[in-house]
């Protein structure tokens, strides 16, 4: 125990919880800022600057509580395949890519991330309708910059969803492959 008699890794997990609120409060306030300098051009008096902040802090406000809400969730369920070992977590990924492995211990973790990976094959369904939904936007004759961004995001949907199914596709074949034994 310590001198406050909390535990060291209470401690740090609530100055990581601090510094994640800090950074989710920036971010709010981030994107309300520019979206009120989007919203009025300069255009406005400082009453209805303040209310048209007010306005868009709304949505961005919502979406760190959900996000920080879930997102905690989500950690608690995913599984830890290499633990803190970086090391162990580069054994698994080029098990996977390989196909096998001599280890028996390494090749559970493998497997368990195999599996992991197979359950997120819905990804590959969100990419590709991300991906679909700047065409419209790439095609539309407007504005040059909305057509800029339409492309860089088909660039990162498309490569997102190349990552994924590169790894389904080792997944499925290191699950295919006979089991490592002791």
């Amino acid at each position: 125990m310590t001198v406050e008699g909390r535990a060291p890794d209470e401690q740090v997990t609530q100055r990581r919880d601090r510094s994640t609120y800090a950074v989710a409060a920036l971010v709010v306030v981030g994107t309300a800022v520019m979206a009120t300098a989007a919203m009025t051009n300069g255009d406005t008096r400082p009453p209805d600057l303040l209310a048209t902040f007010g306005l868009m802090l709304i949505p961005p406000l919502v979406g760190a509580v959900v996000a920080l809400t879930f997102g905690r969730r989500l950690l608690r369920r995913m599984p830890r395949t290499a633990g803190a070992d970086p090391t162990t977590r580069r054994r698994i990924v080029q098990a996977l890519r390989d196909g096998s492995t001599d280890d028996p211990h390494l090749d559970a973790l493998a497997r368990k991330e195999a599996r992991t990976r197979v359950s997120q094959r819905w990804l590959l369904l969100l990419f590709a309708v991300g991906l679909l939904t700047q065409v419209g936007p790439l095609v539309s004759p407007g504005r040059p910059f909305g057509r800029l961004l339409a492309a860089l995001l088909i660039l990162l949907w498309g490569g997102a969803a190349w990552w994924r199914w590169r790894g389904l596709r080792e997944a499925r074949r290191y699950l295919a492959g006979p089991p490592s034994q002791p």
